[in-house]
């Protein structure tokens, strides 16, 4: 699920400085603009939002899922950071800037389950340390 995450921000990334408008977000900018009071301004074309897209849920989500693969012992606490992060953003979409929308809700759902499942990995690891 982490790597999945990681792989659609950097597609969603992709496609908003390729080719915006072939998945219909010409509307986006103007709507982040007048929803976003305090930043909407700085978005004027897709390169500051699919840079942020990468920063903030791309890459966080590759080097976590790169930690999983390593069985890094920091890999639970990532999970629950990018999950917590995944929500984060999603929330602010959702109440935001686009309002209802079934691809938001379905990334709100995807951020909670990283969250509580690694919230249940760490749990585990904790009462395997313990009954050492």
């Amino acid at each position: 699920m982490v790597l999945f995450n990681g792989i659609t921000a950097v597609a969603g990334a992709v496609v908003m400085w390729t080719s915006p408008n072939s998945l219909g977000f010409g509307s986006l900018l103007q709507l982040m603009q007048d929803h976003l009071p305090l930043i909407g301004k700085l978005f004027t074309s897709f390169a500051l939002p699919g840079a942020l897209l990468v920063v903030v849920i791309a890459l966080p989500h590759l080097w976590t899922a790169a930690l999983i693969a390593l069985d890094h012992f920091r890999a639970p606490l990532m999970v629950i950071i990018v999950g917590i992060v995944l929500v984060g953003w999603t929330l602010l979409q959702l109440l935001i800037v686009f309002g209802p929308n079934m691809l938001s809700f379905a990334f709100l759902i995807i951020g909670l389950l990283e969250t509580n499942m690694g919230t249940m990995w760490a749990n585990r690891l904790s009462k395997a340390a313990k009954a050492r």
